[in-house]
């Protein structure tokens, strides 16, 4: 195949996190299965995000209507208008929808980027429905993205399919059981993410966490990516970036999640095929995920003393935390191995291959 005969429309890349680690996978996947794809982005002027989803649809029509094979992976629909004004089939594997993705974000927004938000809104939401109802196939990455996606399109759940997000099951895997327990007499709480990011809701853990190293003054909070704005408490440090989001997570007691919203959730399976038990706020993905595998514990909402006590009960509790350690591991060696995207993936991409 040429080295062109599968076109990827993305989120422009500087953006990382979840949505490079959705393409990532995808990208792996089809060099698996023979595939040679090339990424391409709208690109992005800040504060212009419906105009730049439209230059780029203009600018990219062309090579998306010459591609054998075009795809759009991205966070949500809006990132795929070339595909949808290629005249061509596509599919589209999004992490969630516009409507479900920005309500967390916008009451924590300056003051300019919110007006900004408000201006794009209306044309970004027309897009996105452009985009999903012209596609051939639709993919979420879990049951919740599959819903928002779904409302979205105006279709039933059941018309969008799940590629579920794979694991390095290697990369990430457990300690020793024994050592790991050990660690318990002197637990790590970690959080991975943007802590400036306001759909990440650190401020709700960092707000929690006084309460809980009141009840385990022996414990302490691992902060690793983006550092908070604010300052810290005592107890808490901050690590900042790192190479190796495994080596953070192994030793962990437990992983908090506190977002508002996640479509997936990628660290929380990582957490899990590392042992560690999550702890999350109802925010979509990482819920679905918490409770499917029986891997950690779901908060009833977003109280600061309701997470300080989940998370001091399951600190004193070693048993339990070892049988969620056990639970998640297997869960995520079972729905979400490198080998079942690759399983799944292989025909989605047959389909719309002409040759397929």
């Amino acid at each position: 195949m040429s080295s062109s005969d599968l076109l990827v429309l993305a989120q422009d890349a500087r953006f990382g996190g979840g949505a490079q680690a959705q393409l990532d996978a995808f990208l792996e996947a089809a060099r698996a299965l023979g595939r040679r794809p090339v990424t391409t982005s709208a690109g992005y002027l800040p504060g212009l995000d419906a105009l730049n989803q439209l230059r780029g649809g203009h600018r990219l029509r062309g090579a998306a209507a010459g591609a054998r094979s075009l795809w759009v992976v991205a966070p949500t629909a809006s990132y795929g208008v070339a595909a949808a004004r290629s005249g061509r089939p596509y599919a589209c594997w999004l992490a969630t929808s516009f409507a479900d993705e920005w309500p967390a974000r916008i009451p924590h927004l300056p003051r300019a980027r919110a007006a900004a938000h408000a201006l794009n809104a209306p044309l970004l939401l027309r897009l996105e429905r452009t985009v999903l109802e012209r596609a051939a196939r639709l993919y979420g990455t879990s049951p919740s993205s599959r819903a928002a996606i779904a409302a979205a399109a105006g279709l039933r759940d059941d018309e969008v399919a799940i590629l579920p997000l794979p694991v390095d099951p290697e990369r990430y895997s457990p300690e020793p059981d024994d050592a790991w327990v050990r660690r318990l007499q002197r637990p790590t709480v970690v959080f991975v993410g943007r802590a400036d990011d306001p759909r990440k809701n650190a401020g709700l853990l960092l707000e929690a966490w006084p309460l809980l190293h009141r009840e385990q003054p022996d414990a302490r909070l691992v902060l690793v990516g983006t550092p908070p704005a604010t300052p810290v408490s005592r107890g808490v440090e901050v690590r900042g970036e790192v190479a190796d989001v495994a080596a953070e997570l192994r030793p962990a007691a437990l992983l908090v999640l506190p977002s508002w919203q996640e479509g997936f959730g990628i660290v929380a399976a990582e957490a899990l095929a590392c042992g560690v038990p999550v702890l999350t706020t109802p925010s979509g993905g990482p819920e679905h995920l918490v409770r499917t595998s029986g891997g950690g514990e779901v908060l009833g909402g977003f109280d600061a003393t309701e997470l300080a006590t989940a998370a001091a009960a399951l600190l004193r509790d070693p048993d339990r935390l070892l049988r969620m350690r056990h639970n998640g591991r297997d869960h995520i060696l079972r729905e979400h191995s490198p080998q079942r995207l690759l399983t799944l993936l292989a025909p989605a991409l047959a389909e719309l291959d002409p040759d397929g």
